[in-house]
């Protein structure tokens, strides 16, 4: 793969957008190795959380537009790409893996909808969030419509929007859009030292909680959400996790988790 690397070290799975003289532009051969890594990291049992991170001067700059160029005009071919888009932004949100986006840089358009899809996010203080898409009469295509509201409020989401103007880092933790502002030399430490924390859990019980949280989040009202919460609840107790953790609770020891 020449656009997207995948390291493994210590039950961490980085996957590094590896192409910065395009300021790790998207197009549809990073996506498909995108989607390549996350399959090879969901079938490695050693790699229990996922970082997300850009090589080079940026996290992500967007789509590579001039290879978007030759679909605008076609929109079955239009189509298709941005059903693939989704396809893989979706298996990154919806992965049994938790992820971490690493930020530093800019992070614009389908890169700031890159971040969303990640669970968690750790941006540098001095990175360039923005949407983007209003700025070039475009909307965006990557989710985040549907992803932005759900983090920031609708409000906030239809100003970063409408706009396309850049959130500051700072405001961005406030909103709840990301989890962490750090400087941009700490960045990527920071990410580690969290995913360091979730590869001493369940893997089986952060899939479960993923799970629960997307579902309910889709569901109609709080009790469905609430009955999708019960009904994982009973299936994952089948599980040998919980009963390791139970175990090395009466003993007030650390459970050592195996992710069964």
């Amino acid at each position: 793969m020449d656009r997207v690397r995948l390291d493994v070290h210590d039950r961490v799975g980085e996957l590094v957008l590896s192409r910065p003289e395009k300021l790790n532009a998207i197009d549809r051969e990073m996506l498909h190795q995108i989607e390549r890594a996350l399959r090879i990291a969901e079938g490695d049992r050693a790699v229990r959380v996922l970082i997300v991170r850009g090589e080079g001067r940026g996290f992500c700059a967007g789509a590579d537009l001039g290879a978007v160029d030759d679909k605008v005009a076609d929109s079955g071919l239009l189509a298709e790409f941005m059903a693939y888009w989704h396809q893989v932004f979706g298996r990154l949100a919806a992965s049994p893996l938790p992820s971490i986006a690493a930020v530093h840089g800019v992070a614009y358009a389908g890169g700031f909808e890159l971040m969303q899809a990640c669970d968690l996010a750790v941006v540098a203080d001095d990175a360039s969030l923005a949407d983007q898409h209003a700025v070039y009469g475009l909307i965006p295509g990557g989710g985040g419509t549907q992803r932005l509201p759900r983090l920031t409020g609708e409000r906030r989401a239809k100003w970063l929007m409408f706009s396309g103007l850049p959130v500051e880092p700072r405001d961005a933790l406030a909103a709840g859009l990301v989890n962490a502002v750090r400087p941009a030399a700490e960045v990527l430490a920071h990410a580690r030292a969290m995913a360091a924390v979730l590869a001493r859990r369940s893997p089986v019980a952060t899939a479960r909680m993923k799970e629960a949280i997307r579902l309910g989040l889709a569901a109609p009202d709080l009790g469905a959400g609430l009955e999708i919460e019960r009904r994982l609840t009973v299936e994952h107790m089948r599980a040998a996790d919980p009963r390791i953790g139970l175990a090395a609770f009466a003993e007030r020891a650390e459970p050592d988790f195996i992710g069964e």
